[in-house]
């Protein structure tokens, strides 16, 4: 339950701030969306490039695009995001992973201008990426989480397993010591008797050598009767 508790705790707190791993977004040129322009850029951790992708294309939807192209670039034709602009916009979206991490790229069409750090939807904008990143890589950590309480448990199980075993082991001992220890006490009742024995056989065989004594002296008087 500790164990449990604290990786919970763990989660949470990486939400923002990933074990050194800060969720960010920059702002920057670059090539995207046919040409170079302004765009919002962060790194997604714990996560994998496919999954970025199908997890930005569902936030899409959201925005009510006309239609989602999936090709090099994830492309939302149309989409309506009023906090950034009154009009429908192109949103462009390009991912690129390297050694566990995620780096996406998002660059705002408003239709020949690009939503920029002065831009009034600038704000909206960092927020969506953002968002989108800190979501994704709790995702990645939560099933990193789960992974590891299923490695604990199956550990747990053996540690469970040797537990029982030991107590078994101690159990037999105990057994065994007290059948040792009856055995002793049987042996030492056991070598009183032998010397009973033995002494009884003496006193036994000298009453014999009496009565063979007693009946020599009967036949003799037998033989002067004659």
């Amino acid at each position: 339950m500790k164990t449990k508790l604290f990786l919970t705790a763990a989660l949470l707190v990486s939400a923002a701030t990933l074990f050194g791993q800060h969720v960010k977004v920059d702002i920057s040129n670059q090539s995207i969306g046919g040409g170079r322009h302004e765009a919002f850029v962060t790194t997604i951790y714990h996560s994998n490039e496919a999954d970025v992708k199908k997890g930005w294309k569902a936030l899409l939807k959201k925005y009510n695009p006309e239609k989602v192209k999936g090709g090099g670039e994830i492309i939302a034709d149309n989409a309506t995001v009023p906090s950034i602009s009154s009009n429908s916009i192109d949103i462009y979206a390009a991912t690129s992973e390297s050694a566990g991490e995620v780096e996406l790229v998002v660059a705002f069409d408003l239709g020949g201008a690009y939503v920029d750090g002065s831009h009034s939807g600038a704000k909206t904008a960092e927020e969506m990426v953002y968002g989108f990143a800190v979501k994704m890589t709790s995702a990645g950590i939560d099933a990193e989480v789960k992974e590891a309480e299923k490695v604990l448990a199956a550990k747990q199980k053996e540690v469970d397993k040797l537990v029982k075993a030991n107590d078994r082991l101690h159990q037999n001992i105990d057994r065994w010591n007290g059948e040792i220890e009856s055995a002793t006490q049987s042996i030492k009742q056991a070598e009183s008797d032998l010397e009973t024995n033995e002494k009884e056989q003496d006193a036994a065989k000298k009453v014999v050598e009496e009565q063979e004594k007693a009946v020599q002296a009967v036949a003799a008087k037998l033989k002067e009767v004659k």
